[in-house]
């Protein structure tokens, strides 16, 4: 830069010199937050909350019929058992059966993402557990049958070919729900137990996600 020597307080600009860095830049724009975002991680959870709405109003003008009157003892005993008989069963299968494991690391993995509260899987599990059941055991039962409605439940739960064969093992517990149901004559029996198992699930995708806090911890 030049100095004017009629001016001696005044410098010219070089035209060359780089532009000064502004010691206060402005932030930028802050990116709005999608309003839906948290709503979007319960997408996957749509297809089970329409079928207990088309399921429940399935049963509410056509109620099953039982052979058997329901004693809420026997309920209850049957519920945990069946729960604890499904969660035993997916224990065992994912350690003898590579086909299970890898469906398990699967959905867990897909779970952990959700980032659940526990009281999110809690509702999530209820919700869910109630609305299948409405609708395979409480409506479509009483027309598919039992084996109709089993083999709906284990086809509308695919994972991919890998994982064949977690699509069999929810077919079968689509048959022990509903031959719970028809032996207590509850279909009480069959939520409950559905309710255990979907918890357990959505827990443990939980765990996975907070183990490596944990250990960083």
């Amino acid at each position: 830069m030049d100095a004017d020597p009629a001016d001696p307080d005044h410098v010219t600009p070089d035209p060359m010199a780089p532009d000064p860095v502004d010691p206060h830049p402005e932030a930028p724009d802050p990116v709005a937050p999608d309003p839906l975002a948290s709503w979007k991680r319960f997408l996957p959870f749509l297809p089970s909350l329409l079928l207990g709405a088309v399921g429940g109003v399935w049963v509410a003008l056509s109620p099953p019929r039982f052979t058997r009157d329901p004693s809420l003892p026997l309920v209850l005993v049957s519920a945990a058992a069946l729960a604890l008989l499904l969660l035993g069963a997916a224990w065992l299968l994912e350690r003898r059966l590579p086909s299970f494991r890898h469906a398990s690391r699967l959905l867990e993995r897909a779970l952990a993402r959700l980032r659940l509260s526990p009281l999110a899987a809690l509702l999530l599990a209820a919700s869910t557990a109630a609305g299948e059941e409405l609708f395979f055991r409480g409506g479509l039962m009483q027309f598919a049958g039992l084996w109709g409605q089993a083999l709906l439940f284990g086809a509308l739960h695919p994972v991919d070919r890998r994982g064949w064969s977690y699509t069999l093992f929810t077919f079968v517990a689509g048959l022990l729900f509903g031959y719970a149901v028809l032996v207590t004559g509850s279909l009480w029996t069959a939520v409950l137990a559905h309710f255990a198992v979907n918890l357990h699930g959505l827990l443990s995708g939980r765990r996975r996600r907070a183990g490596p806090q944990r250990r960083l911890g």
